[in-house]
């Protein structure tokens, strides 16, 4: 069996880290071939070179992931190679929804007893995503983060950034359409569309998510004020069901047209448009997951 990795050293893949990673995983290969990424664009080349290969080995964070995901989804289905994840970024918001440890020789220690999961595959126009779309507060907050903050404070940078956007955030109008018929038509603040269970390492508690359902969460809320800033900044972002202030659904395809050009975050990655088409392409991708 042969096998591809793909390291990030400005995700924190460090040469001791990839040198760990190879000495924990050799023995489970013929065959392994290192490609280190030296700026954007790199990991979504390597990986549509991936083809002949039966896995792939992402050491990175959730920005290299993405790009994997994206390069992998040029390739035909049946020659995607299966995703090992190690976590090497900030937050690891998809390795969290797959149960992988944070810590990343850990994660590299299951492949050894890991089993084959396959996960759903958000298309969001021309680009793919695995865990999240933001649209409003959450996509504006994580464009203001300081690089060097989130290094060093994680998680909690998000939310400072998250307080530095309330104070300037001003409701959209958005028209959320399925299947032709319109389920939404007015201002929100922010709209997220989830596939995984983590956003800024903070599990969303939705009670129907799951990245193998064929469907992806669809949330969003007018409600701007103290009350859903307290729940931001205190992790209680899941919702048990819709309110006059948080509407919640679930779909398999969907369509959102913004009054006008906003930022869109997808998987911390972001780009400007003032339409998506969104739908979720079932099983598309496999990932080496933790048996359990």
């Amino acid at each position: 069996m042969r096998a591809m990795i793909i390291s990030n050293p400005t995700s924190g893949a460090s040469e001791t880290m990839l040198g760990e990673v190879v000495g924990t995983v050799e023995s489970l290969y013929d065959e392994i071939l290192i490609r280190k990424t030296l700026g954007q664009g790199d990991a979504a080349r390597f990986a549509e070179a991936s083809g002949s290969f039966e896995h792939l080995i992402v050491i990175g964070g959730d920005g290299t992931l993405h790009e994997v995901v994206n390069g992998l989804m040029s390739l035909p289905k049946d020659e995607r190679p299966t995703v090992g994840l190690v976590p090497g970024g900030t937050c690891n918001d998809f390795a969290r929804a797959l149960d992988l440890p944070v810590e990343p020789i850990e994660a590299a220690r299951l492949f050894k007893m890991s089993h084959v999961q396959p996960v759903d595959v958000m298309r969001v126009n021309d680009r793919y995503g695995l865990n999240f779309i933001g649209v409003g507060l959450i996509a504006d907050a994580s464009r203001q983060i300081d690089p060097l903050q989130k290094e060093s404070l994680g998680s909690i940078g998000y939310f400072l950034a998250t307080i530095r956007q309330f104070r300037e955030l001003d409701p959209f109008d958005v028209r959320i359409e399925q299947d032709g018929e319109v389920v939404h038509d007015g201002p929100v603040s922010f709209l997220y569309v989830g596939n995984g269970a983590y956003l800024g390492t903070v599990p969303t508690k939705l009670p129907t998510q799951s990245f193998t359902d064929g469907l992806v969460e669809v949330v969003h809320s007018s409600a701007i004020g103290f009350p859903m800033i307290r729940q931001l900044l205190t992790q209680q972002l899941g919702l048990e069901q819709s309110s006059p202030e948080w509407v919640h659904l679930q779909m398999a395809q969907l369509t959102v047209n913004l009054s006008e050009s906003q930022i869109i975050d997808v998987d911390g990655e972001h780009f400007e448009t003032d339409r998506l088409h969104i739908d979720v392409l079932p099983s598309e991708l496999t990932f080496l997951v933790p048996s359990h």
